[in-house]
């Protein structure tokens, strides 16, 4: 019962969707777990502490699933997770992550235009959108040691700011700099505004002692279609942007698959798999109006863990090989940056 309700935490690494497989148009809401099957739980283990960072830089923008520049925009998000699990009885979890990010975005369309040098930067540091999560294995975990399901559910709240604001620089007649604050680009903003429902289906196998396969799948609901706050960056809205009711940004929904498997050295853990992130192009409950960067990503994905009786240090690299971004008026056919590695690295404690 230990081990499985241990594993409850472990597969908890669903919960990473959000900005953190290097594409600004998913928003990181929560952190990660290594993917293990861990044998030497001790009896009274009650509390799972877990911190993640994650950083990727996104300066590859892209139209549709072709490469549109390198140099248009910089979009550098990192990402420290903090994790709380409380393991329950008869296969009952139950957690709640907090993000804090510091994001940052530089480039001249946002400023005096697309072609402006020097390029500016402008950033986002706080708490993030926290997520309060019920998980319950379906199989009894007495009998059904080498495999089982689980499924989640859970409450998204709109703890992060998402209407950060900065400096844009814009060029007076006179040739002179001058500066106008307005809420930053959708890519960088700490938070959506939303209150979301997450829901979550999981499940492994043991192939054998040493080989696990593991698949995750997550889905945020988020009923509210926009947050009221601008996209403008401090501008007078554009016939475009009015026509398209761009003008305010989306609160879209967001989806998550991945699956691989760990093979297992008795220290050490190795895994590999593959990852889907995506923001669709309509939500499940609530409108699609307002400014969305509806894209998807897929990835590689790899990793290692040191296990220690209490303690795993754990690192991992994404590399995507998938990229594309819908061109339609929620976005006024503008292109969007994803990155070419995305890393992260934690450490987790049996408390």
């Amino acid at each position: 019962m230990k081990k499985i309700a241990l594993l409850t935490v472990v597969i908890l690494v669903v919960t990473t969707v959000g900005r953190t497989q290097g594409c600004v148009a998913i928003r990181n809401v929560a952190g990660i777990s290594p993917d293990l099957l861990i044998e030497n739980v001790k009896p009274g283990d009650k509390w799972i502490f877990n911190i993640t960072n994650r950083y990727f830089e996104a300066s590859r923008s892209y139209k549709g699933s072709k490469l549109f520049s390198d140099t248009l925009v910089i979009n550098r998000i990192f990402t420290m997770n903090i994790s709380i699990v409380r393991l329950m009885k008869k296969g009952w979890s139950a957690g709640v992550s907090i993000p804090v990010a510091a994001n940052s975005r530089t480039n001249g369309a946002d400023h005096n235009g697309p072609t402006s040098f020097p390029k500016y930067t402008t950033r986002a540091f706080g708490l993030g959108d926290m997520r309060i999560t019920v998980y319950k294995w379906l199989l009894d975990s007495a009998i059904n040691r080498r495999g089982n399901i689980q499924v989640a559910l859970g409450l998204k709240l709109p703890t992060g700011n998402f209407e950060y604001k900065d400096y844009f620089h814009r060029q007076a007649p006179a040739g002179t700099d001058s500066t106008v604050i307005a809420p930053v680009d959708q890519a960088i903003q700490l938070g959506d505004g939303g209150t979301g429902i997450t829901a979550e289906l999981n499940a492994f196998y043991s192939v054998s002692p040493n080989i696990n396969l593991y698949i995750q799948s997550f889905y945020l609901i988020n009923p509210r279609e926009q947050n009221g706050v601008s996209n403008l960056k401090g501008r007078s809205a554009s016939p475009v942007q009015v026509a398209n009711h761009t003008t305010v940004m989306s609160v879209p929904d967001q989806l998550s698959i991945r699956g691989g498997a760990n093979i297992e050295f008795r220290k050490i853990v190795l895994n590999g798999g593959i990852r889907y992130e995506k923001v669709p192009e309509h939500d499940l409950v609530g409108g699609n109006k307002g400014f969305r960067r509806a894209a998807s990503i897929t990835s590689v994905e790899t990793g290692l863990t040191y296990k220690m009786e209490n303690v795993f240090v754990f690192a991992n690299v994404g590399i995507p090989f998938r990229r594309n971004i819908v061109l339609n008026a929620q976005n006024d056919m503008t292109p969007a940056g994803f990155a070419n590695v995305v890393t992260s690295f934690g450490v987790q404690f049996k408390l």
